[in-house]
């Protein structure tokens, strides 16, 4: 009979920053055990870096393919954390992380930039668009550029992960060409 994944234990949850980045935070730190160092070797292989651009930074990619597609033993890190924090999390943060799991992931254009810090976004594959709200990637994603990146639902718009890369081509074809190399299939495997 094989051993199921044990998670590490649990430390004390500090939310001090309820905002989407000490939300995501929290997730980072707990994948960021050598109990999952493994997963992210193995994720890492699966990408053709030959064929992506050479100055895209891989490594949020990697992270955010670990906590929301890498199935070890049937959960996500996701799915472990929220078993492993359960009676630490309120009901409200509870649901932001049960929410973290009807994430998109797709190749954008970059509309406008509506409010302090609102990006409006247009998605390639079926037109739709997403609100996005997040100063610092305001000022990189660029009005008429393109973004291929995972979004997050918090309250009623979206934001991004450190997965969020800008790309400035012309042709749309070759954006949907890098999503399409960046949007691997789970990766599903036995602890």
């Amino acid at each position: 009979m094989e051993a199921q994944m044990t998670d590490p234990q649990p430390k004390r949850l500090d939310f001090e920053d309820e905002s989407p980045l000490g939300y995501f935070s929290k997730l980072t730190e707990f994948i960021y055990d050598p109990h999952y160092a493994r997963y992210l070797r193995r994720i890492a292989e699966r990408y053709r870096r030959d064929l992506l651009p050479e100055d895209l930074d891989l490594m949020p990619f990697f992270v955010d393919a670990l906590i929301f597609e890498t199935y070890i033993d049937g959960q996500t890190p996701l799915d472990r954390f929220l078993s492993s924090y359960a009676s630490q999390l309120t009901q409200a943060q509870r649901r932001v992380y049960q929410n973290f799991k009807h994430y998109l992931f797709s190749c954008y254009r970059i509309v406008s930039h509506p409010g302090s810090d609102g990006i409006l976004l247009e998605d390639l594959l079926d037109g739709s668009q997403v609100l996005i709200r997040d100063g610092d990637a305001r000022r990189q994603l660029m009005t008429g550029l393109y973004t291929v990146a995972r979004l997050l639902p918090f309250a009623d718009y979206h934001v991004p992960t450190g997965a969020c890369a800008m790309l400035s081509y012309q042709d749309p074809a070759q954006v949907l060409e890098i999503t399409r190399l960046l949007k691997l299939p789970p990766l599903i495997v036995s602890a």
